[in-house]
């Protein structure tokens, strides 16, 4: 499959919704790289960055230009972008000419969304707080704190059989999930909440390809859920949903950006 120089492909490529987005993701990736960037890559990289605004995260900028606006020579251009797709942090997909002989155009530079920045992805709103997330015990803790010396044994046995309930709901529907959705989530929600984030999950995944599987990149789904969950958890996030789901759509999103460089050749 061949990608054209056309605003459609640029807009399929584009991974960020916003310049924020953008922004964070570069700060993250100075900031993760920094022994590892050279003075001259790093100059690339910040040329990428100042003309991947139209389309927030792609970059058609040719390495010619961009060694021209740094006064560098083109190899030293395609070796700096070699080195950030090393990294993990670009990847670069030829375009063809969208009329004529279709012959190959420039590259289309292409940031790849970084953990680090996923944090940023959502707008931090008061009006928007999810409750703080309890550990797997809290439903029973709940339950006796207002059992006192007083409450027969009747009662008591009730407050139990309930919070054997909640654990069996929770029980039946961990069993549905993927692995990898078992270990970041089960921990620390109740039936409930983990009915609630699994769906997020879902839902931001097929928003960018119903056809990756969380079972096929367990170690990235599971670094990005955990990532959320401490934000979260320290109190750097209020819009637990919203954070998951940006989180999980921007992982999805490298993936798929990833999985098309291989089927087009280019890594």
């Amino acid at each position: 499959m061949k990608l054209l120089n056309t605003e459609s492909t640029y807009k399929m490529l584009q991974p960020f919704e916003k310049i924020e987005q953008l922004n964070a993701n570069t700060r993250a990736i100075r900031e993760q790289f920094a022994d590892k960037l050279s003075p001259a890559t790093r100059q690339v990289l910040d040329v990428l960055h100042r003309y991947a605004s139209k389309y927030y995260g792609v970059c058609f900028l040719s390495k010619s230009k961009i060694a021209d606006k740094l006064g560098v020579s083109k190899r030293t251009v395609i070796r700096a972008c070699q080195r950030l797709e090393e990294l993990g942090v670009i990847a670069q997909y030829p375009l063809y000419r969208h009329n004529g002989d279709r012959r190959q155009s420039s590259n289309a530079i292409v940031f790849v969304a970084q953990i680090e920045a996923k944090e940023a992805f959502v707008e931090q709103s008061e009006s928007n707080v999810t409750p703080e997330c309890h550990p797997k015990d809290a439903p029973l803790n709940a339950h006796l704190e207002n059992i006192n010396n007083t409450l027969d044994t009747e009662k008591a046995d009730a407050a139990v059989k309930e919070v054997d309930k909640e654990q069996l709901i929770k029980d039946g529907l961990v069993a549905k999930l993927p692995s990898t959705l078992q270990l970041a989530l089960a921990p620390f929600f109740s039936a409930d909440k983990l009915y609630e984030l699994a769906g997020v999950i879902f839902k931001a995944k097929a928003s960018v390809d119903r056809g990756i599987y969380i079972e096929d990149y367990e170690r990235e789904y599971y670094e990005t859920i955990l990532s959320v969950i401490n934000a979260f958890k320290r109190g750097r996030a209020h819009n637990l949903n919203g954070l998951l789901y940006h989180a999980i759509k921007s992982t999805t999103r490298a993936i798929w950006h990833r999985e098309r460089a291989y089927l087009l050749g280019v890594v």
